[in-house]
This record gives C-alpha cells, structure tokens and sequence, in this order.
C-alpha cells in the first residue's frame, strides 16, 4: 500500500503579512513507503564529482552565475521575512570596514566571526552566543570588503566600544527608522542581493545567527481556496511551476534506466496585509 502525502496550500505568516501560495498539482513531500528505487541517487552522485566554479568552462560560469543570482534573489524575501519578524524597537543597522583594502573573502568572513565572537563576550559574559543578527558582505569602489549587519534587540553601545572590539578600521552604527511597519522587512533586505555576480561562487555570502525566531509556515492539503475576500490584498500573480519527475525502467540488457523530465503546473500565490493597530 503506498502512502503518498503532501499540500496544495503554504502559508507564510509574518507580524505584517500572509502569503499564501496554492499549487494546481499535489506537492509531495514523502514518497511511497514500498519504493525501493531512489531516483535521485545520480542526483546525489553529479553533486559529489561537481566542479568548483573556477573549472567550469565560461558557459558553465555563466549558467551557474545565472541559477544562483535567481537564488539570492528569492533569498532577499526570506531575509525580509525574517527582518519582519525579529524587528524590535532596539533593532540596529551596523557597518564594519577594513582600514586596508583588503579583498580576500576568506579572510574578512573569518574576522567578522571573530568579532561577533568578542561582541557577544563583551556585551553577555558568555561564549554562548546571544546576539541576533542577518549579515552581508559588499565591495566598496576600490574593492575593500565591508560588513553590513542587521542587529535585533540589541542594546546601546558606545561607538569607541564597537571601533575596539572591531579593530580593523570604521564602525557606522545606526537604530532602522522606516516610515511604516509593513517596509522595514523590504528596506532592509535591500542590502542583501547586492554584487551577485560577486558573490556567487563565494563560500558564505549571507550570515545569520540560530537564534532567530522563524516566520511562521504552514502546509496544508486543502478543498478550497484561502477566502480573502474579507483581505486587503497587496499583491497576487499566477505563474507555470517546473518540477521535476522520475521514471525508471529496465532495458533490453536488463539493467535499470533512469530519465528524468519536468512537469508543469500552475502556482497562484497572493500576499494580504495583516490587520493590526
């Protein structure tokens, strides 16, 4: 007997908004319990012998710059998200930068983790970490790295502090006025999809501390659709998902084949504005 679950709705919901997104197709997520064959095993193995970004041919460069920018970019509405959701009255906006126009990313990712390390001590007394905070990095016009970092119910700290703990040069530190509460998640995740074509061969581009409070998200498999009829909605679209499917059959030797090919289906998502006072 197979046992086949999934949704046709999710829901996203933050303090300012719901976003709903309702499938035409059935989106699985466990597959049958009597499948013995694993589709995606060649899946598994082309990511084992995959080639680092500097091997792969210009096209190959140019096709991974491409996928991954789509990435980011669908990123900077999870960070808005959780920007929504953590921001507070003491939420800050600081930025770190280098004296020396220093360029290897490796090297300021490792020292911007030192310094949220001497942050927290200095400000907790503990190595556990405390402080909450989203992070990216960006190149100035000369191609110094510099940080830029969202920080949540994070207290006064005098700016002499900050330039010693620091240590590599200035600290710009200001407290995030938005002119309404329903912007603060897209004004500030502005930051985070800036040098694509930079960052996106880079090891770690986006940092986040794990003591974030996550939106809230639900998956349901539902008759109707979500009623908005009450709603003030902001924004709805329908467009074509592309997911891939597997089929697996044997050969004239025998062994096992697997093909692949990617079926289409319509997606209406709609974005409401919360009532709050």
């Amino acid at each position: 007997m197979k046992l086949i679950k999934g949704y046709n709705q999710k829901i996203i919901e933050t303090p300012t908004y719901i976003e709903i997104w309702e499938y035409e197709k059935l989106i699985r997520y466990r597959k049958a319990k009597d499948e013995t064959v694993k589709p995606k095993l060649d899946w598994i193995e082309a990511i084992e012998t995959r080639k680092t970004y500097d091997q792969l041919s210009a096209q190959g460069q140019y096709d991974s710059l491409k996928r991954k920018q789509k990435h980011y970019k669908n990123m900077r509405f999870d960070i808005a998200r959780l920007v929504d959701t953590n921001f507070d009255a003491q939420t800050k906006f600081l930025t770190l930068t280098f004296k020396e126009n220093i360029q290897e990313i490796e090297y300021t990712n490792s020292e911007f983790k030192k310094f949220i390390k001497r942050l927290n001590y200095q400000l907790y007394k503990t190595k556990k970490s405390q402080i909450r905070y989203l992070a990216t990095w960006e190149k100035q016009k000369r191609g110094a790295i510099h940080y830029h970092i969202i920080l949540f119910k994070f207290p006064y700290v005098l700016h002499e502090k900050l330039m010693k703990i620091w240590g590599h040069g200035n600290v710009w530190i200001n407290k995030i006025d938005v002119d309404s509460i329903e912007n603060r998640g897209r004004y500030v995740s502005k930051y985070f999809d800036k040098e694509l074509d930079i960052k996106e061969h880079k090891k770690k581009a986006f940092f986040k501390s794990q003591n974030l409070k996550l939106p809230r998200e639900e998956r349901k498999l539902v008759t109707e659709s979500y009623n908005v009829a009450s709603e003030k909605v902001l924004f709805e679209k329908t467009y074509i998902r592309r997911s891939p499917e597997f089929t697996i059959k044997r050969d004239e030797t025998g062994d096992m084949q697997q093909s692949i090919y990617f079926e289409e289906s319509e997606v209406r998502y709609t974005k409401i504005k919360k009532k709050y006072d």
